[in-house]
């Protein structure tokens, strides 16, 4: 049974770039329609001057980025871990806006990798950073999971 060890990189393998179709779709979704996110022409009122992704929105489509064709999940696999429960997520950071057209990319790193009380169960914990098309950050934070080593 292997481990993980602290500062293990996590490389993203995909980029997405988010048109006008992600923004109302993904605001929709999770209800995120203040004027900022929703209406186009309050968004050029706005230092943006033009409508933004919410926040939230942007932890979703980075996480999925990281986890995009189980990346993680097959990283756990190969040393003998599977992953059991999406505990939590800390510390994020929302450093730049993203805006229609932007593409993002995620990188990740190993922070922690302990044992529980149930010698079954480690938790997993990875920084998640997220990038637009220029390099520029988008968003940091760290995630928390409880994997399992499996039989």
């Amino acid at each position: 049974m292997g481990s993980l060890a602290v500062g293990t990189k996590i490389p993203g393998r995909v980029s997405r770039t988010l048109d006008v179709g992600d923004f109302s779709m993904l605001h929709q979704l999770n209800w995120f329609n203040m004027a900022i996110h929703s209406n186009s022409e309050y968004g050029k009122t706005t230092w943006f001057k033009e409508r933004s992704l919410a926040g939230p929105l942007i932890f979703t489509v980075a996480d999925g980025l990281l986890h995009n064709a189980d990346n993680i999940a097959y990283m756990l696999a190969d040393v003998g871990y599977e992953i059991y429960a999406y505990v939590g997520v800390n510390n994020m950071k929302l450093t730049a806006p993203v805006m229609f057209g932007d593409t993002l990319s995620s990188e990740g790193e190993v922070i922690d990798f302990r044992p529980t009380k149930n010698p079954k169960m480690n938790l997993f914990v990875y920084r998640n950073k997220a990038f637009n098309q220029n390099g520029q950050q988008v968003i940091e934070y760290e995630t928390t999971m409880m994997v399992q080593k499996k039989e």
